[in-house]
């Protein structure tokens, strides 16, 4: 019984508690991060998808490492991108068939060596950032199951109610293959894939721009967890 007792005068507080992460990465042997543009899908967008991502990620490296953010006049991905869409023929609307080969494509410069060398050996050997960035909105409008609890009439007494509502909601994607390339030897030093979504009603008027940065919010942790070292903060319970 005395444990018991014990235990019944005892009190719980939670304090703040920090749990260091190390990075996914070594980045030592780089002084320079270059973010070298993004492959994206053959689809309208109201977004510049890998533009804005580029900037973005720029002034969030520039204040979460030590390492210095290079900032071309033109992502150097661009040119190997836009002779790929040459080939393709017409521009404008593309066949399945077309936006299934530029995918294809997109992905042999991702993956070529020799390519991503020659881009370090221009910008003195920088880690390269770049990859492939998607960006989707959808119509998830639909039923959703509901409770609700309200008195009947002849009793005064409460009881639930069961049924469901239209709702009016636009979803918003966001997902995003990056590459760590070494550019002293062109080869890749680290993939990673995130993907993130968010629904909204139909009375937030919520631009798809506004979203996206929503959306990149959320991801930035997971992204700077692979070259940066982070703290993942929670509480702890302690008995007193």
């Amino acid at each position: 019984m005395v444990p018991l007792l014990l235990g019944g005068c005892a009190s719980f507080v939670e304090v703040p508690v920090e749990t260091p992460l190390q990075s996914k990465l070594d980045v030592a042997p780089f002084r320079r991060i270059l973010l070298a543009g993004f492959a994206t899908e053959l689809a309208e967008s109201d977004v510049d998808l890998s533009a804005e991502s580029v900037r973005l990620l720029q002034n969030q490296l520039r204040s979460s490492t030590r390492l210095q953010v290079l900032e071309p006049d033109r992502p150097p991905i661009q040119d190997a991108l836009e002779r790929i869409l040459e080939n393709l023929g017409e521009g404008g609307k593309y066949t399945k068939q077309e936006k299934e080969q530029y995918r294809l494509e997109t992905d042999r410069v991702l993956q070529d060596g020799d390519f991503w060398r020659k881009v370090g050996e221009e910008f003195q050997s920088p880690l390269i950032v770049t990859g492939r960035v998607g960006f989707d909105v959808q119509n998830r409008s639909g039923f959703q199951a509901e409770e609700r609890v309200v008195r009947d009439p002849g009793t005064n007494r409460p009881r639930l109610v069961r049924g469901s509502r239209y709702l009016e909601r636009k979803g918003f994607s966001l997902s995003a293959d990056f590459y760590f390339i070494d550019g002293r030897t062109g080869q890749t030093l680290h993939k990673e894939k995130f993907t993130e979504e968010v629904l909204y009603g139909e009375e937030q008027k919520i631009s798809p721009l506004s979203a996206y940065f929503e959306l990149m919010d959320r991801l930035l942790p997971n992204f700077l967890g692979v070259i940066t070292p982070q703290r993942i903060r929670g509480t702890r319970v302690l008995l007193r």
